[in-house]
């Protein structure tokens, strides 16, 4: 798959247009056009307007069609609370 591929399942995945989704981007809708009929590359820029736009959006899948490493990845592990402490006012405080 290429990136014009991956980039219209983003695109399409976000029940967006393409005029509408390089309107959201900031870019001019031929600028898209001219990437998808391959005419122009995308420029740094293109990617990097994408990703101010759509933080989450994981880019080495877009560029690549690969996806970060495991160990890459944000990990967000629960946590159990063990205690809370309650401080007064006067310095004093209390463990539950």
């Amino acid at each position: 798959m290429s990136i014009a591929n991956r980039l219209e399942k983003f695109i399409q995945i976000k029940k967006l247009s393409k005029s509408a989704f390089a309107q959201k981007i900031g870019i001019q809708r031929s600028t898209l056009a001219h990437f998808f009929s391959g005419r122009n590359k995308p420029s740094s820029d293109f990617f990097l307007k994408i990703k101010e736009t759509y933080p989450d959006l994981d880019l080495n899948w877009l560029i690549s069609g690969k996806k970060r490493y495991s160990s890459e990845k944000k990990q967000t592990k629960e946590k159990n609370i063990k205690s809370v402490i309650i401080l007064y006012n006067d310095g004093s405080y209390k463990e539950n």
